[in-house]
């Protein structure tokens, strides 16, 4: 699952924050994991990457921590399942 995202450099730190609360979810629920959160240099795209075997057990586990952060309001979220893919806000 991938979630793309606007930031500005001064919200690194609230991001880390969001990403320790992704990665403590995923853990206790056994839904995956969190992968290398990617920022744009040229740009303020930012890229979270959650990996699992399911993307929709997946989702409703991260669902709640992404739709509580005001830096994710504008989000788009895909959802992979092998090759084919969903989007949504």
């Amino acid at each position: 699952m991938m979630v793309h995202f606007d930031y500005y450099p001064k919200d690194r730190p609230r991001i880390r924050a969001l990403e320790n609360q992704l990665k403590s979810a995923k853990k206790r629920a056994g839904a995956g994991e969190l992968g290398e959160t990617e920022f744009h240099v040229d740009g303020n795209d930012g890229y979270l990457y959650m990996y699992g075997s399911d993307p929709d057990r997946l989702y409703p586990v991260t669902a709640p921590i992404l739709k509580s952060s005001k830096l994710m309001t504008d989000a788009e979220i895909t959802k992979h399942y092998g090759s084919r893919t969903e989007t949504f806000t």
